[in-house]
């Protein structure tokens, strides 16, 4: 589904996602949003309209982005040995460039702060 709210002047996006998300129907969806979206009563309405999410966490969540970090370094110290994670890497050459994807799945959340305040966290990418 796509859909668009206009903001007020003094508004921004973390006022509009929730009034976007409930004009959609996201039931059985996986909703993505960049960081501005990255917050705990949206992850929560999302759940609660029967939709999964990917927030992307910078630092507008500096104690949740930091402990992420933390916990990638500390994993990639150790060539990801004590961890366990699901990886995958994709090369594709295309129009005389190398593109290199990566992709760490954590689904150990428990050194996370407060991991219960998101609701449905279930993995870390």
């Amino acid at each position: 589904s796509l859909g668009q709210v206009a903001t007020e002047e003094k508004s921004n996006e973390i006022t509009a996602i929730p009034k976007l998300l409930r004009m959609l129907d996201i039931k059985g969806a996986i909703v993505s949003i960049d960081a501005m979206g990255c917050q705990k009563k949206i992850a929560e309405q999302i759940v609660s309209q029967g939709a999964d999410y990917i927030l992307a966490v910078k630092d507008n969540q500096p104690e949740l982005f930091d402990a992420v970090k933390d916990y990638f370094e500390t994993a990639k110290a150790t060539d990801f040995l004590s961890v366990p994670v699901s990886y995958d890497e994709q090369t594709n050459a295309d129009h005389g460039r190398v593109e290199v994807r990566r992709c760490c799945l954590v689904n150990d959340i428990s050194t996370l702060p407060q991991p219960e305040n998101w609701a449905g966290l279930t993995v870390v990418r």
